[in-house]
């Protein structure tokens, strides 16, 4: 939405200022996109690992393992990708916040 847009945009501007060299954000932005990219990929690692070991079962039940394992592989993917683009907008929106005024 523009509201939102405004907000950001302001924020950017305000944290540019702040830091006194542009493209500041530019590279926290990369660097937290970075991050939440090597995590997500290390948990999907692991994951696809836990898959690989989970379709044997489904041989002893008389299905198409390879097929599962496709299907599987392609659902966990997606997730996979939609967890990088949630991790980083979350993560540079949480770095964006203002920190709480100290109380008197």
């Amino acid at each position: 939405s523009v509201a939102v847009e405004e907000v950001f945009k302001s924020k950017v501007e305000e944290i540019e200022k702040k830091a006194e060299k542009p493209g500041s954000l530019a590279r926290s932005a990369s660097y937290i996109t970075l991050v939440s990219m090597d995590n997500a990929w290390s948990d999907h690692l692991q994951n696809m690992e836990d898959l690989k070991e989970g379709v044997v079962f489904l041989k002893y039940m008389g299905r198409d393992i390879v097929a599962e394992y496709q299907n599987e592989a392609f659902k966990m993917f997606q997730g996979l990708q939609d967890k990088m683009r949630f991790n980083s907008i979350y993560s540079l929106w949480q770095s964006l916040a203002a920190p709480p005024a100290p109380s008197q």
